[in-house]
């Protein structure tokens, strides 16, 4: 794993916390935003597995749960925080992933939808003052209360972006996203990090 250097991690943590302040209909935008944004780029896999080469299959599946595992972790970390409860442990921490069940992939990314819409609920279930005094800490970006963690989950998935889209690049399926591209949102942009923020970004492609 490629560590964050000290500047990146600064610049990283200022934006999960600056973003954290905002309304929970500000941070359930910019989630939605970058949840949609990685659906669009592995967007028309479910449907054209046919084409697919198998190392791109490989790289998709392990992405994708990888993506909805961390979800899900995070949704639970959310829903007890804002409760003024310490969350459960997680034997493994973030980047850990579940196992694959050789489900079609199609199961994967009905398995992600269903973890957006619930991260989502768990945002838009915020009190007007949600309980920020439980802070789990992140191994980069320290201590986060329940809306910060929040807006990691942004940073999370713009990371996994960058990496689904530099991958399927390689590979040969589609070219990687233009400036304009990368930034055509209503919501800034959040910085990405150098690496994932628990290791799983940095692995390449599985070769075959």
């Amino acid at each position: 794993m490629t560590m964050l250097t000290d500047d990146v991690r600064a610049r990283v943590t200022s934006y999960i916390q600056h973003q954290g302040t905002k309304s929970k209909e500000a941070l359930a935008d910019i989630v939605r935003t970058s949840q949609q944004r990685y659906l669009d780029v592995i967007g028309g896999v479910a449907t054209t597995s046919r084409r697919r080469s198998r190392r791109r299959r490989v790289v998709d599946r392990e992405l994708t749960r990888h993506v909805a595992t961390t979800e899900r972790f995070v949704t639970a970390l959310i829903w007890h925080s804002a409760r003024g409860q310490e969350p459960p442990p997680r034997t493994g921490g973030l980047g850990m992933t579940v196992e694959d069940d050789s489900r079609p992939f199609a199961g994967w990314v009905a398995d992600l939808r269903e973890a957006n819409e619930k991260l989502l609920e768990t945002i838009a279930g915020f009190r007007t003052r949600a309980n920020t005094s439980i802070k789990p800490a992140h191994p980069f970006f320290g201590p986060l209360n329940c809306t910060e963690w929040a807006a990691f989950q942004r940073v999370h998935d713009e990371d996994h972006v960058q990496h689904a889209g530099k991958i399927l690049a390689v590979v040969g399926y589609l070219t990687p996203l233009r400036p304009a591209e990368r930034g055509a949102t209503a919501t800034p942009a959040a910085p990405a990090p150098a690496a994932h923020t628990a290791g799983a970004a940095t692995r390449r492609a599985p070769r075959m």
